[in-house]
C-alpha cells in the first residue's frame, strides 16, 4: 500500500481561531502567523493506493466557493487538486474512492465540479464517496456554530448522484485502512489509520491539524466540543506514542509528517518525515 499527499492551495486563519484559548505570546512560539495575526494553512490531502483502489481522502476547497467567501480566506499557493494527482499520475477518473474526514468547506469543496450549464457534477466520475452518517446529518441540519463550514451548494448535491455511502461505526473500510468516529471537532469526524508499507499512518485531520496542535489543550477555536476534543487527542496520542505511529497533518504549512513521543513536558514531536518516504 503506497500513500501520496495531494496538495491543493493554502489558506489563512486568525491565530486566535487556530489555537483558541491558548495566548498569542505562547503559541506564536510554535507557528508563525503575519503581522495581521494571519496564519498559513496547507490543505494537505491524501491518496491511498491499494491493489485496484486509488482512494483520495478530502478533496480540498474545489471551485465552487464564492469570491466573496474566499476573498475572507487569502488563498494562496499554486497547488492545486488536479495538478498533484496528475504529478503523481493519476487523473479524477482514476480515483475509485473518496473518503471525506468531514464536509467543511475546505474538506470537501473539490468533490463536485460544474457542467458546462453551471449545475454541479461529480469531479470523480468513477469513485464511490464515503462519509459518516452521523456527519452527513450533522451537515444537514447545521446550527449557528458551524452554518458557514457546510455551504448547502457544496453539500446539498452530493447525495444525488448514488454515490454516497455513510460509515455508521468505526470500520475497516479496506484491508489496511481503518476509519475511527470522532466528535470533539465535529460530530462524526472520520479519522483514518492507514497500514503503509513502512508505517502504520493516521491521518489527524481536524483533530490536530499541525504540529502545533499536539498538546491537547491546543484546541482549535473552531472544535464544537473542546472537552471531548481533548479526550479524543489524549487517546489517540497515547495509541500513537506507544505504538510509534506517524501522524500525518492536514493543515501544518511547514511538516508533513512526524512520529511523537510522550516527554517529561508533554507529547512533541519526534521526528519529522515526508510522506511519500513511507512507501
Amino acid at each position: 500500500m503506497k500513500i501520496f499527499p495531494v496538495k491543493t492551495e493554502c489558506f489563512m486563519i486568525d491565530g486566535g481561531a487556530m489555537f483558541g484559548v491558548v495566548p498569542k505570546a505562547i503559541w506564536k512560539k510554535r507557528y508563525p502567523c503575519d503581522e495581521n495575526n494571519l496564519c498559513n494553512n496547507a490543505i494537505r490531502n491524501l491518496l491511498v493506493v491499494s491493489g485496484d483502489r486509488r482512494i483520495l481522502i478530502d478533496t480540498g476547497i474545489g471551485t465552487r466557493m464564492p469570491e466573496s467567501f474566499l476573498k475572507y480566506q487569502y488563498i494562496n499557493g499554486n497547488d492545486t487538486l488536479l495538478g498533484s494527482l496528475k504529478k503523481h499520475g493519476y487523473t479524477p477518473e482514476d480515483i475509485t474512492d473518496v473518503i471525506f474526514t468531514h464536509l467543511h468547506w475546505d474538506h470537501s469543496g473539490g468533490a463536485l465540479i460544474d457542467d458546462k450549464n453551471g449545475n454541479p457534477k461529480p469531479q470523480f466520475p468513477n469513485a464511490k464517496m464515503w462519509v459518516s452518517r452521523q456527519q452527513w446529518e450533522w451537515a444537514n441540519t447545521s446550527n449557528l456554530r458551524e452554518e458557514a463550514a457546510y455551504p448547502e451548494h457544496l453539500i446539498k448535491p452530493l447525495n444525488t448522484f448514488g454515490k454516497l455511502n455513510f460509515i455508521e461505526e468505526d470500520t475497516e473500510l479496506y484491508p489496511g485502512v481503518e476509519l475511527r468516529l470522532h466528535n470533539g471537532h465535529t460530530i462524526g469526524l472520520l479519522i483514518p489509520v492507514i497500514k503503509a508499507n513502512k508505517a502504520t499512518v493516521v491521518y489527524a485531520g481536524d483533530l490536530i491539524p499541525s504540529t502545533a496542535n499536539i498538546p491537547p489543550i491546543y484546541l482549535s477555536a473552531y472544535d464544537i466540543y473542546p472537552m471531548d476534543a481533548i479526550d479524543e487527542k489524549v487517546k489517540i496520542l497515547k495509541e500513537i506514542t506507544e505504538n510509534n505511529y506517524v501522524v500525518i497533518f492536514q493543515h501544518d504549512i511547514n511538516i508533513e509528517a512526524a512520529t511523537i513521543e510522550d516527554t517529561p513536558k508533554g507529547y512533541k514531536v519526534k521526528e519529522t518525515l515526508k510522506i511519500e518516504d513511507l512507501n
